[in-house]
């Protein structure tokens, strides 16, 4: 189902999604400036109140600003709809330690035609947590895709942090090849330290509450709808979950 562009012409255009990662954004655009399949860097400002927006213009870089923080699925919608290239490379703004020969890795599936997403995974530091990775869902921040892939995901999808989970599922169900490289290396500020210890640790429950939901809705509830037939259209999984009057939206 895949298009195959020439990874010689290809370009992507870079989404960060950010708020409040005034400590760590410079260090997320640095390398992929540096890059030669990046064609452009839109940070997306999630409502931040820190310097994250002054950083990120000293790097001289697109900015585009949501007036109030709506999470981090409308960021890198806002971002995507933004774009001007057809392959997106999404990057979490509180990584640390990526680099130029990292983008390549998870890019370069992408713009070669052999994936319609692929993603990168951050390197446990025990063996056996990263063959976890075989079995457990693949949630990585550092990804490569095509516009069309998250067009075709509902709106109901894109909400906070259950956009990952849907990437997933609606790139199998609609025939895009899916794989993940683990990068060692790469790390994350996490979000006890950045936003102290209980809010830290209640956004990091809401986050997974959010994987819970969604893969309740996805695996339980959506898998039993395709195989009842009960949406019309459900072939082609463009309004599934959705309500039949009002078709999905970005």
């Amino acid at each position: 189902m895949d298009d195959a562009p020439d990874s010689r012409r290809a370009k992507v255009s870079a989404i960060i999604p950010a708020h409040d990662e005034g400590r760590t954004i410079c260090g997320v655009i640095a390398p992929l400036r540096a890059h030669p399949l990046i064609d452009e860097i839109i940070v997306v400002d999630d409502g931040s109140t820190d310097d994250t927006v002054a950083r990120a213009r000293s790097m001289g870089v697109r900015v585009v600003s949501l007036r109030r923080n709506l999470g981090k699925a409308s960021a890198m919608s806002r971002g995507v709809r933004a774009a001007r290239n057809e392959i997106v490379f999404f990057a979490d703004a509180d990584v640390t330690g990526l680099t130029p020969e990292m983008v390549t890795r998870i890019v370069t599936p992408v713009t070669s035609g052999g994936y319609g997403m692929y993603v990168g995974i951050r390197g446990r530091k025990t063996y056996w947590a990263n063959r976890l990775l075989r079995i457990t869902p693949i949630l990585g921040g550092e990804r490569a895709l095509r516009k069309s892939l998250w067009d075709h995901v509902p709106r109901s999808f894109k909400r906070n942090f259950q956009i990952e989970i849907a990437l997933n599922f609606y790139a199998k169900h609609l025939g895009h090849r899916m794989g993940f490289t683990i990068v060692h290396g790469l790390g994350q500020v996490i979000k006890e330290r950045k936003r102290g210890l209980l809010p830290g640790l209640w956004q990091r429950l809401r986050m997974i509450g959010d994987i819970v939901l969604v893969s309740w809705r996805i695996y339980v509830v959506l898998h039993a709808q395709l195989l009842l037939g009960r949406w019309p259209g459900a072939a082609n999984g463009l309004v599934l979950l959705e309500s039949p009057r009002r078709p999905p939206r970005n």
